[in-house]
């Protein structure tokens, strides 16, 4: 780890050690929130590092957490020995002596297979794989018929590590995202790097080839680096995930304690005989035909839950018990949960054959998806169109009629003015079909007409307040992955 590193590990431990949660900023008060489930008492962190995984131990009372903490762009994940590496895989996985060598001949590059050839003959990974595609084919196989283990030993484990991370934090002292590593492995195993060889999200390579054979460089061939590009991204997808489960974890809790009973009044329950579930699985929706999240996060059931099986599992109870105890969901008591200071999250994502079901015509969310701001996204448009299911002629014929525009093209320069006034013009009217149809507006925002009781949301828990649910002002907006081919129009709170 560089110097930087090493600075923020210190800083972190020096505004954490001997001190109280009520004390720290509100980003460590988070940390210690996201990782721990009690925090009163004196807070003790200290250094790990070494060959351990984990970078610092938190300990609050009797309950510790380890955390490889993470900053600035550098994405290393993982170094190690081609020899150290070699020896693990024919242990562990029972390697073949062709998948020996080809790591070999990657790692070294050189025409050899232990790195003694002429430095004239070292390749870069790019040219190693144009030269040799049978090779990088055979590893990348290999490697994904074994990532899971790979990315728990690279991420987690180490290689001699006394000490695994529970815990991923990236950021400083006064700004940073804390994820548990499983949900982080899930992660990495679930998406892909684009580099040459990749073992999930992790792109494996040489740590220096040193191709033009510098003295200083020498000491690096031969190693192993995993690297994670995007890191500081993905870990704020990971955390805001993690979050939105943390909040119905908390808020199920809070109701299952029932020291406060203010919940309860407002849900007209009798707390005595009434319990809070989270949502585990995924259900049935009607309009989408297969199982999805429902839009309640969790709801209430009736029956009767020994006290001692409650303070075992921390008052936290999920649809698992309500087989367990025989206990029966409540019509109409579902809750949507939002985190407590979040204000721009998702009502509803809507997708193109989702939205033809709910407003007849994907016509408007193609006219509220298109590019019109930069020239050099119009070239992108056709495929938008695509996406919705359009052909141009269809398009061009309905925006030309509603807007009495001459609408001819959705990638020319000239029609910028034309496809701003469409884009406006369908999100408009795609927020005035939701206002004006309470049956698509219970829909979305309520899941009404998609989920059997007692998975629609008639309540909501937002900023720290529960309510009965309703539609509240929303606006239009497209999904993150318009540019990946991806389509979707995305129901948001306003403001």
């Amino acid at each position: 780890m560089n110097t930087t590193g090493f600075q923020n590990e210190k800083a972190l431990i020096e505004a954490l050690n001997q001190k109280k949660y009520q004390n720290l900023n509100k980003n460590l008060q988070k940390l210690i929130r996201q990782s721990f489930q009690h925090f009163e008492g004196i807070i003790h962190c200290e250094l790990e590092a070494g060959t351990n995984k984990s970078d610092i131990k938190i300990t609050i009372n009797q309950e510790s957490h380890t955390y490889s903490v993470k900053k600035g762009q550098g994405n290393s994940i993982h170094q190690e020995s081609i020899e150290s590496f070699l020896s693990y895989l024919k242990i562990e996985h029972h390697i073949t002596q062709e998948t020996e060598e080809n790591l070999q001949r990657f790692i070294w590059a050189d025409g050899t297979l232990d790195g003694s050839g002429d430095i004239k003959n070292r390749l870069s990974s790019k040219k190693f794989k144009k030269r040799y595609p049978e090779v990088i084919k055979q590893l990348q196989n290999v490697f994904d018929q074994i990532k899971r283990a790979l990315i728990q030993r690279f991420l987690i484990d180490g290689v001699e590590s006394e000490s695994s991370a529970e815990f991923i934090y990236y950021g400083t002292i006064h700004k940073g995202d804390c994820c548990p590593t499983n949900d982080v492995l899930e992660w990495v195993v679930n998406h892909d790097s684009r580099a040459t060889l990749h073992v999930g999200k992790l792109s494996f390579q040489a740590w220096n080839r040193n191709l033009k054979g510098k003295k200083k460089g020498e000491k690096k061939r031969g190693i192993i680096q995993l690297k994670w590009g995007g890191l500081k991204k993905d870990i704020k997808k990971i955390a805001k995930v993690n979050l939105g489960k943390l909040q119905e974890i908390n808020f199920t809790k809070t109701l299952n304690q029932k020291k406060n009973l203010n919940f309860w009044n407002i849900l007209k329950l009798d707390p005595k005989e009434h319990y809070a579930i989270r949502v585990k699985y995924q259900q049935y929706g009607t309009v989408n035909q297969q199982k999805v999240w429902a839009k309640a996060d969790a709801f209430i059931a009736k029956g009767f839950v020994p006290q001692i099986y409650l303070e075992a599992k921390d008052f936290f109870l999920d649809e698992d018990d309500i087989q367990k105890f025989h206990l029966t969901p409540v019509e109409h008591s579902g809750i949507s949960i939002k985190q407590v200071d979040s204000h721009h999250y998702q009502i509803m994502k809507i997708s193109p054959s989702t939205f033809k079901k709910l407003f007849s015509s994907t016509i408007l969310a193609a006219g509220a998806s298109l590019y019109y701001r930069k020239q050099k996204k119009l070239v992108l448009n056709p495929a938008i169109l695509k996406g919705w299911n359009l052909s141009e002629e269809e398009f061009f014929e309905y925006y030309s009629k509603v807007l009495h525009l001459k609408v001819g093209s959705v990638i020319h320069p000239n029609c910028q003015s034309c496809l701003k006034k469409i884009k406006r013009y369908a999100k408009k009217e795609i927020v005035k079909k939701i206002k004006n149809n309470k049956k698509l507006s219970d829909f979305i925002f309520l899941g009404k007409g998609n989920f059997k009781e007692p998975f629609t949301a008639p309540w909501l828990f937002a900023d720290g307040k529960l309510q009965k649910n309703s539609r509240f002002p929303f606006t239009i907006t497209t999904g993150s992955g318009r540019s990946k081919g991806r389509y979707t129009i995305v129901v948001k709170p306003k403001g």
